[in-house]
């Protein structure tokens, strides 16, 4: 006879009655673990989802942006940039809104064409951080500044809807 009270080596009643418990309690184990993670999942389904809205909104919002600034559309452009905007182009020259407005009504700054490729959103809440490539055909003050960019842009909701708050972007060599 064991001295351990709990040993399963004894055959019998006391024996198969501790096999029992410990395969009940492994099955408890293993069905906790499966419903944590399948709440777990659950919840990772729902915040995709809730990303993917975002990620449309804002993909949406890209385009919009896009079509704005290949068409020198100044209404549409105000109309997508938040009041707060900040652009830093890739000679590292800073603009404000108004700034951007006017260098796009005046025609110093035109974008005969513009194409948007590898576009990542990041949504955090009630702001999203975009990445992504454009190859634009433009002149800046007379300067050309056509050829693929990498670029960053900040989201922001407020009110209901997304607005842009900053750009920033880099010539790829």
């Amino acid at each position: 006879m064991s001295v351990y009270p709990f040993d399963n080596s004894l055959e019998g009643e006391k024996g198969g009655c501790m096999k029992r418990m410990l395969a009940v309690a492994a099955l408890t184990m293993a069905a906790s673990s499966l419903a944590l993670s399948q709440m777990t999942s659950k919840k990772a389904n729902y915040s995709n989802k809730k990303g993917n809205s975002v990620e449309q909104a804002v993909m949406q919002m890209e385009e919009q942006l896009r079509a704005a600034v290949e068409k020198s559309d100044t209404k549409e452009y105000a109309r997508i940039v938040g009041d707060d905007y900040v652009f830093t182009n890739q000679d590292a020259v800073v603009r404000n809104k108004a700034q951007m407005i006017s260098a796009y009504a005046s025609g110093n700054l035109k974008y005969e064409s513009l194409k948007l490729d590898e576009i990542k959103v990041h949504p955090y809440g009630d702001v999203a951080v975009v990445t992504g490539r454009s190859t634009a055909k433009a002149q800046d003050n007379g300067k050309d500044i056509s050829g693929p960019t990498r670029y960053t842009r900040v989201y922001v909701k407020r009110q209901g809807r997304w607005q842009l708050v900053a750009t920033q972007i880099t010539r790829i060599p």
